[in-house]
């Protein structure tokens, strides 16, 4: 009986030291992307991998060697996957696979999405950045019976993925009703913000050149890529009724893209040469935020909207338009969108929301639509009284903590890895 209770006793303590050291074995991510030097999909996988929680591990796969933001993880490199290079890629990735075994993959970004189809055996997880989800060969699926369309156009647009993980609620709805899928296979989680640390680099001086423009001027700042889904012309061609109205204003833009020739001509040929002021690209953004008086966003549709939460933690008051999907639910939570419904500034919780400009690219001497002369004399309202903006600057700190880094990153891993 000694003998049995003994072995017994060796047996239990065994089977707890085997499964403690289980518990103790790192569960690893292998994180599909372009590289991590763009927007919100790259800037969400250097959060993933700095502030991982414990027990976790990251793997980058990505497709060319451009890092700007900080990384804490192995970085696989594959090169691009086009025709030609596919099958080298394909050979590179699943030699990452072989080596790093991980337990899912989530690919972010289009052609990163069409590459995960590829990691049989895994939990394939992807990340959807906004509603303009662009499905391939959708003219020639188009041509096909009905019940082949359906099932094809979801695995061709969501390569066969366990699970989909969308920013904002509204647009994990959007794709549950467009392309049928099982609620069972969408999730939202909001992206993260380090705000301690966008907070303490708001703090860091500005250059010499720059500081008369923030000291002397009340500032509406942008921030963002000049490209269409941002509307930045929109913003141009309203601000010359914002300056007869508030002469001591500037208008700021941060970011480089297609469309800044474009919008370089429309500053000139309105007539705003050194009043609205293209900053191009900057890697601290916030130091120019937190020393303006107005955050602009005129998008016309977002994903979730980084920036805005970048406003909210410095204090930054935000006249954002009401487009699919972001804005309402950082600014506006638990109510429903408007978009084209919303005619009028609809004064938030945490923001200010604007109707949707049209998006069509207009010319100086083009007549200023019924939506930017909304935005430019709400923009001239809150300048000439900022008392009607400034609760915002006590709430919207408090309103970016709800998206602290160190709250959410921990759900993506759970959702990744089929934890909860």
């Amino acid at each position: 009986m000694a003998i049995r209770a003994v072995l017994g006793f060796l047996r239990e303590s065994a089977l707890r030291a085997a499964a403690k050291g289980g518990a103790r074995k790192r569960k690893k991510l292998l994180i599909l992307i372009n590289n991590l030097a763009g927007g919100g999909a790259e800037r969400l996988a250097s959060y993933l991998s700095t502030y991982r929680p414990e027990g976790f591990e990251v793997v980058f796969c990505l497709f060319d060697r451009r890092v700007s933001y900080p990384v804490k993880a192995r970085v696989y490199v594959i090169g691009r996957h086009g025709r030609k290079e596919l099958i080298p890629a394909l050979l590179k990735l699943w030699r990452v696979l072989l080596g790093e075994r991980p337990d899912a993959v989530l690919a972010s970004l289009q052609e990163c999405r069409r590459l995960a189809a590829f990691c049989v055996g895994l939990r394939r997880v992807i990340t959807i950045e906004n509603y303009d989800v662009k499905l391939p060969f959708l003219g020639l699926i188009g041509k096909l019976p009905s019940p082949l369309r359906g099932p094809l156009t979801r695995s061709l647009a969501f390569s066969n993925a366990h699970l989909i993980i969308t920013p904002s609620q509204y647009l994990g709805e959007v794709l549950l009703n467009r392309f049928r899928l099982s609620s069972l296979r969408v999730k939202a989680i909001p992206y993260p913000i380090d705000v301690e640390a966008v907070r303490k680099l708001s703090q860091e001086p500005l250059e010499p050149e720059l500081k008369e423009l923030f000291d002397k001027h009340k500032v509406v700042i942008s921030v963002g890529r000049l490209v269409r889904q941002k509307g930045h012309w929109h913003l141009v061609r309203l601000f010359k009724r914002v300056k007869e109205q508030v002469p001591n204003s500037k208008l700021a833009i941060i970011g480089r893209g297609a469309l800044t020739h474009y919008l370089e001509g429309l500053i000139k040929g309105l007539g705003l040469e050194g009043e609205c002021i293209l900053l191009g690209f900057r890697s601290n953004p916030f130091k120019y935020m937190s020393r303006s008086a107005l955050l602009a966003l005129p998008s016309l549709w977002e994903g979730f909207s980084y920036v805005v939460l970048e406003a909210l933690a410095v204090g930054l008051p935000v006249m954002a338009s009401d487009c699919l999907t972001g804005p309402r639910e950082i600014l506006a939570p638990g109510t429903r969108y408007k978009v084209e419904g919303l005619k009028q500034p609809e004064y938030a919780e945490y923001g200010i929301l604007m109707p949707t400009m049209d998006g069509r690219l207009y010319e100086a001497w083009n007549p200023l639509t019924w939506q930017e002369r909304v935005w430019a004399d709400e923009v001239a309202s809150c300048l000439l009284d900022p008392k009607k903006v400034e609760p915002y600057r006590v709430k919207g700190p408090r309103r970016a903590e709800d998206f602290d880094a160190h709250k959410v990153v921990s759900e993506y891993f759970m959702a990744a890895l089929g934890l909860k």
